[in-house]
């Protein structure tokens, strides 16, 4: 189970330690990611058993519209991100 201190370890590992990651995690165990890395945002929001969702530089109007992205692992989900952004 990816815990929010695995989390924050992987941001750090695949975005660089300039990335901060800002965890929360729900009762059932899924977690809600906000990562900043330079001048972009991404938001990622998953479990392991569900998978993760992520956007990358979200638009105002995209809350609560989920995700158009989905990785079967946070590492896929956040190598999805270096992508995009180009960490």
């Amino acid at each position: 189970m990816t815990t929010a201190e695995t989390a924050r370890d992987a941001v750090r590992r695949i975005l660089g330690e300039e990335a901060h990651a800002d965890v929360t995690t729900f009762p059932a165990g899924n977690l809600a990611i906000t990562v900043t890395s330079g001048e972009h945002t991404a938001t990622i929001d998953g479990d392991d058993s569900s998978g993760w969702g992520w956007t990358v530089d979200p638009g105002t109007d995209d809350g609560f519209t989920g995700h158009e992205t989905i990785a079967p692992t946070l590492e896929e989900a956040l190598d999805g991100v270096r992508g995009t952004i180009g960490a």
